[in-house]
């Protein structure tokens, strides 16, 4: 007779906890994860649910900066993106050269844009690509921390976290929106931007062959992570401006599903290099966002 198999023990139940959050943390940051512990096909996938958490924590590492008494806003702005890189590893700004050398080759053919994705080798469009993105995300945040911190100092009301009836929302300022919660918006974009991952995840293919960084996550993203992914980011969403920042995430799930569609017509599906693309170019449009209907 058989004994039935024995209750997982508190230690065990807290491992499985925690274990897709530990992987988010080393996967994405320099944060360390899992160290030696052993990861199964399934973690990839249910990690990404938590990579909103992550940005955030990459947000609010940064937090400090936003504060910081005598810089100015374009040293803060250079600073910031420089710490968002370093926190990185890099990860994302290597898939997104990688995405830049490839799609803007001139190439039309969906295997030599791979091959040239796959090549190690720093392309100049790439270079160009990288540069005038990172020079447009450090023009915007300087923009919007100059209106902010004009804001701030021109005393605009504070907002609280709890949703403001509307008839007391629609009298405040876009600028005293953001401002009564400044500088907490500059933990925002990171979490939002990578929280799109799994929504790619799930709904489009993978594309660069039988091996990849990617095709771990493609294949063992699920619903459940897509939904608890898209919970951080409505929650985390509210802090900017209350129900008023939670026009983010629908603009966000629309690029991401442009990005998507725009990555299966060049080459049929995502790779881990345009995962990592889509999160520098959607941080990016949010802050624009950010810059254009906030403040």
């Amino acid at each position: 007779m058989k004994r039935a198999p024995a209750d997982p023990t508190p230690g065990a139940r807290a491992r499985a906890v925690f274990k897709p959050i530990l992987l988010a943390y080393g996967f994405l940051t320099i944060i360390p994860g899992l160290g030696r512990v052993r990861v199964g096909p399934k973690d990839t996938g249910r990690s990404t649910g938590w990579y909103p958490l992550v940005g955030l924590t990459v947000g609010l590492l940064a937090l400090p900066l936003g504060l910081a008494k005598g810089l100015s806003p374009f040293t803060i702005a250079v600073v910031l993106c420089a710490l968002t890189l370093f926190l990185s590893r890099g990860l994302h700004a290597d898939g997104l050269i990688d995405t830049f050398d490839g799609f803007l080759s001139g190439r039309r053919g969906r295997d030599e844009i791979l091959g040239i994705m796959k090549d190690s080798r720093l392309g100049a469009l790439g270079f160009l690509g990288a540069f005038c993105l990172y020079s447009l995300k450090i023009a915007f945040l300087h923009e919007v921390l100059s209106k902010l911190s004009a804001a701030s100092l021109a005393g605009s009301p504070p907002l609280l976290f709890a949703p403001l009836p509307f008839s007391l929302w629609r009298d405040i300022p876009p600028s005293g929106r953001m401002a009564g919660c400044y500088p907490l918006f500059l933990a925002i974009l990171p979490a939002l931007s990578r929280g799109g991952v799994p929504i790619s995840c799930a709904l489009f293919p993978y594309a660069g062959g039988e091996k990849g960084l990617g095709r771990s996550f493609t294949a063992s993203v699920t619903w459940r992570a897509v939904t608890l992914s898209l919970l951080l980011m409505a929650c985390i969403s509210l802090v900017p401006g209350n129900l008023f920042g939670l026009l983010l995430l629908p603009a966000l799930v629309l690029f991401w599903a442009a990005w998507g569609l725009l990555c299966m017509r060049k080459i049929g599906g995502m790779t881990g290099d345009t995962m990592g693309a889509g999160v520098e170019l959607s941080e990016l449009f949010c802050l624009i966002l950010v810059r254009v209907f906030f403040v």
